[in-house]
C-alpha cells in the first residue's frame, strides 16, 4: 500500500476530523484542529521523512464496569493511528472475522451482540425448547496478558509488510514481552482479532452453531452440560497455546431456564420462547449513587444542571435498550425528586450550577 493513501496530507486531514468528534473541546484537541492546516501538513511530513516519534503515553484508571488501567494517547498521535487503521489494518485484519466477532466494527457493537445474542436463543428455542446449556467463558487478564509475538504474528499474516512495519514499531512502544492498555485504536484491532483463529475453531472444527464473541466475553449453547464440558477443555487448550487461561469464576455453565448475563444485561427465555432482557441491578444501583452524587455537585454549583440532565439521558437511553419500562418510570420519578428541596419543591440549577426552587403561586408543588 502506497504511504500517501495512509500519511499523506489528505489522509492525515480525514483522520483528524474523525478523531475530534465528540473531544474538540479539549485544550489538545482545540490547539490542533484550529492550526489543522500547519499540524496535519507537519506531521505528514515528520511521518514521511522518518523523523516522526510518538510522544509519551498518559495513563489512568477506571472504576466501571470494572477496575483498569487506561492508556491515553496524544491527539497527535492519535490522528496517526487512526488513519494506519481506518485505511490499512481494519480492512485487512477484519477479512477474516466471523460474524459473530461483535465486538468494535463497522455495523456491530453493543447493540448489534445483543440482538444476535437474542436470536441465537429464539433459534435453540425453536428446535430444543429450554432443554439445553449455555458456556459462559472469560478471559482472565485480557489485555494485561495478551502477548506481543502473538499479536504482530497476527497482524504479520494479514498486512502489507510496509503496513506490518508501522504497526510493529507501535506495538514494540509497549514494554516487556506481554500486556497492553487498552486506549488505542492498533490496541483496540489487536483485541479484536488475536481470537480469530479460536473463532474459526469453535465454529469450523467444533461445529458450535450457536456462538458468540464481544473481546473476550463468549456464549456457546449446547444440548448437554458434558458437550459443552468437552467444548471448554478445547477450547481452554487453544487460548493456553497463545498465552491465555480461562477466568476460574466467571467461566461456567448455565441451564437456559436460568439467567445469563452478558453485556450489561440479563438475559431470561420463558417458557413460551420469549427473551427477557433486564439491566443488571448491580448497575442499577450504581448509577442512582452516581446520580446522587452529581445532583450534590450541581447544587453545590460545580457542575451545571444541564450536564447532570446529559449523563442521566445516556443511562437512560442505555437501559430502554432492554424490558425496562417500568424501571424507567422508577428511575425517572428518583431523579426528580432529588431535585426536590426539602420542602417538595423543584430545584432546578442555575447556568452557573447554583439551585434554586420553583413554586406554584397557590404554594403547589411544580411538577
Amino acid at each position: 500500500m502506497d504511504d500517501e493513501e495512509i500519511i499523506g496530507y489528505d489522509a492525515l486531514w480525514d483522520s483528524m476530523m474523525k478523531c475530534k468528534r465528540g473531544v474538540a473541546w479539549k485544550d489538545s484537541v482545540a490547539n490542533f484542529v484550529l492550526n489543522g492546516p500547519k499540524e496535519t501538513a507537519r506531521l505528514s511530513d515528520d511521518l514521511m521523512s522518518g523523523r516522526y516519534r510518538e510522544r509519551p503515553h498518559k495513563y489512568f484508571r477506571i472504576t466501571s464496569p470494572k477496575e483498569r488501567e487506561i492508556m491515553s494517547i496524544s491527539f497527535r498521535d492519535r490522528v496517526y493511528q487512526r488513519s494506519l487503521n481506518d485505511v490499512a489494518i481494519y480492512p485487512a485484519m477484519s477479512r477474516s472475522f466471523i460474524r459473530d466477532n461483535c465486538a468494535c466494527q463497522k455495523g456491530k457493537g453493543t447493540d448489534f451482540a445483543r440482538k444476535r445474542w437474542k436470536t441465537h436463543l429464539q433459534r435453540f428455542f425453536r428446535k430444543h425448547g429450554r432443554n439445553g446449556f449455555v458456556l459462559k467463558l472469560d478471559v482472565k487478564g485480557y489485555y494485561p496478558n495478551m502477548s506481543h509475538e502473538e499479536v504482530k504474528r497476527k497482524f504479520a499474516r494479514h498486512l502489507d509488510p510496509n503496513v506490518y512495519e508501522r504497526a510493529a514499531e507501535i506495538l514494540d512502544g509497549f514494554p516487556g514481552d506481554k500486556g497492553f492498555n487498552p486506549g488505542s485504536q492498533i490496541i483496540q484491532i489487536a483485541g479484536i482479532s488475536i481470537l480469530d483463529d479460536l473463532d474459526h475453531y469453535i465454529k469450523e472444527r467444533l461445529r458450535v452453531r450457536y456462538y458468540i464473541r464481544y473481546m473476550d466475553d463468549m456464549l456457546l449453547i449446547g444440548e448437554t452440560a458434558e458437550q459443552l464440558e468437552e467444548w471448554r477443555r478445547e477450547i481452554e487448550e487453544r487460548l493456553g497455546a497463545i498465552g491465555f487461561r480461562l477466568h476460574p469464576t466467571k467461566s461456567r455453565i448455565i441451564p437456559l431456564t436460568r439467567e445469563i448475563e452478558f453485556l450489561g444485561f440479563r438475559y431470561r427465555l420463558t417458557p413460551t420462547g420469549k427473551v427477557v432482557m433486564i439491566l443488571d441491578p448491580a448497575r442499577v444501583r450504581a448509577e442512582r449513587k452516581k446520580l446522587v452524587r452529581l445532583v450534590r455537585l450541581a447544587r453545590e454549583g460545580k457542575i451545571t444542571r444541564e450536564k447532570v440532565d446529559q449523563c442521566y439521558s445516556c443511562w437512560r437511553n442505555h437501559a430502554s435498550k432492554g424490558n425496562s419500562w417500568h424501571l424507567l418510570q422508577k428511575t425517572d420519578k428518583f431523579y426528580r425528586d432529588l431535585w426536590r428541596d426539602e420542602n417538595g419543591n423543584r430545584c432546578n440549577a442555575r447556568p452557573d450550577g447554583e439551585a434554586v426552587s420553583r413554586q406554584q403561586p397557590d404554594g403547589q408543588t411544580d411538577q
